[in-house]
């Protein structure tokens, strides 16, 4: 038999991607490419993130994480190249934007052409040859997409549920209220806020450090407060000057977004500091992308991540995980054991002690002409006005059009023009409150959305009389009980189940 003759390495040819970074030409293996897309218009930052990583982006249901070379190969250049253009590498079900300056070309390189170097003794090696072009005049580093998403501080992405298991999570929807902690999106599960509030003049606190700002008392118990933007790492939620001035009463200026979020899991409570709480967002658990995993850092703050109809990706905090943080449970713990017998003594015996049932109910506040409150379970979502409202020929003239939310048509209401009141002053500040009634679902436009409150059910009483005067008469019918609000006055209780019918019968008419 005859021997087997010796394949032409000199004939073979490999196909490569050529990017610019800086000064330097580099190449990828069209094999490990994806494909190159335009840097995203929207880009959701990751608390705790390496500074090499710029954030996520969502490509057709999957979270690609954005890596800035320049940072990882500490070679010089901006960080935020927004022009420039995300490679997305893929191995396995690793997957991972590179961000380059500017594409180059295909090449398609003979063997010959190319020079492997030996690995270095940590068996690392992110520059795994070189290509000559050119007679040698034009030289491209090969990047080894290999050796790339095998650094430790290369974000990896988790594995989703099966696609059984998602079906079978696609009717579940759960609730979140989202807020900014110095400019990253992220949420908390309904469950775990008790309430929001404006922030008010702090007291100090002993056990005050780089996280904790100070306590507040809130109807007998006192919290700590958390600046939330400290705790994820992403720098103060404001300004130091801003925050003594906000501190004290009578110097909050009317513009101030910041809330504190009373953060409760099990018999933990908490304020968390953010810059400005955004809406109530709903999304089905099966929307929950997993979070890129990335060095050693606390990722496991997050539960996931989830699409917001066009704008940046929403980041789900954890509530289990946050409970678990040693920092913030060693604050809670702390003040927990030094003010709950003082605590107490204030609720059972201090001269503004309240009757409690109890049964405690929490309320969404909004405005439309008055200070109004619903009970939150009767919300699907809050949101802001805009998007793409569609007219509908022939609909009444308070009904604004349809607006696609997330594969459902949702009928948009304005509710002033509907009760005969005076226009909003600015339809772009308004909120659209999602509620469902009878199978129908609806947008009801309200002037703006204040706090969430969580207040005790015995506090209810009837609506004084003068009160149901000045409300129409469309109100009247849905208005029946009010609580008092400690130096707010009265908060009046809607029956938004009342107010979806009457939107019904005027909308069928």
């Amino acid at each position: 038999m005859e021997n087997a003759a010796a394949p032409d390495l000199s004939s073979a040819v490999e196909l490569y991607g050529s990017f610019h970074l800086g000064q330097t030409e580099l190449a990828l293996p069209v094999a490990a490419l994806q494909e190159v897309v335009n840097y995203p218009a929207a880009v959701t930052r990751v608390p705790l993130a390496p500074p090499h990583l710029l954030g996520l982006f969502n490509l057709r249901g999957t979270l690609i994480p954005i890596v800035d070379l320049c940072q990882l190969l500490r070679l010089p250049g901006d960080r935020a190249r927004p022009a420039g253009k995300i490679a997305i590498v893929e191995l396995g079900e690793a997957r991972v934007g590179l961000l380059f300056d500017g594409t180059g070309e295909i090449l398609r390189v003979p063997a010959a052409q190319k020079v492997t170097f030996e690995p270095p003794a940590n068996g690392i090696a992110v520059i795994a040859g070189a290509l000559k072009l050119n007679g040698g005049e034009r030289i491209l580093q090969i990047l080894s997409a290999a050796a790339l998403l095998g650094l430790p501080d290369m974000p990896r992405l988790q594995h989703r549920a099966d696609s059984m298991q998602r079906r079978a999570q696609r009717a579940l929807r759960q609730q979140t209220v989202s807020f900014r902690a110095a400019g990253a999106h992220v949420a908390l599960p309904m469950a775990a806020i008790q309430e929001i509030i404006r922030v008010p003049a702090l007291l100090a606190s002993p056990l005050a450090d780089g996280l904790c700002i100070g306590m507040l008392n809130l109807r007998g118990a006192t919290l700590p407060v958390v600046d939330l933007a400290r705790f994820l790492g992403a720098g103060s939620g404001g300004d130091a000057e801003a925050e003594e001035s906000s501190s004290e009463p009578g110097n909050q200026a009317a513009t101030d977004e910041r809330r504190i979020v009373i953060f409760q899991q099990q018999d933990v409570h908490v304020g968390l500091l953010v810059d400005e709480v955004r809406s109530i967002v709903g999304y089905h658990a099966d929307d929950l992308l997993p979070m890129p995993a990335y060095c050693a850092r606390q990722v496991s703050l997050f539960a996931g991540c989830f699409g917001h109809d066009g704008q940046d990706s929403i980041i789900l905090l954890s509530p289990a995980a946050l409970l678990a943080h040693p920092q913030l449970a060693a604050i809670a713990e702390g003040h927990r054991e030094l003010y709950r017998a003082a605590g107490a003594a204030a609720a059972v015996t201090g001269p503004n002690a309240r009757r409690h049932t109890g049964v405690r109910e929490t309320y969404v506040m909004f405005r439309l002409g008055h200070l109004l409150g619903v009970r939150i379970r009767q919300l699907r979502e809050v949101i802001d006005y805009g998007g793409e409202i569609v007219t509908t020929p022939g609909a009444p003239s308070f009904v604004r059009g349809v607006l696609h939310l997330r594969r459902e048509l949702i009928t948009v209401v304005d509710v002033r023009a509907m009760l005969g009141m005076a226009p909003y002053d600015d339809l772009a500040q308004t909120k659209i409150l999602i509620v469902e009634h009878g199978g129908e679902k609806f947008g009801l436009v309200v002037d703006t959305v204040d706090n969430i409150v969580t207040l005790d059910d015995g506090e209810r009483v009837p609506v004084p009389g003068v009160l149901l005067q000045q409300a129409g008469a469309a109100l009247r019918g849905c208005m029946t009980e009010a609580i008092e609000l400690p130096g707010r006055g009265m908060l009046m209780l809607i029956d938004l189940g009342r107010l979806c019918e009457h939107v019904w019968l005027e909308v069928a008419a």
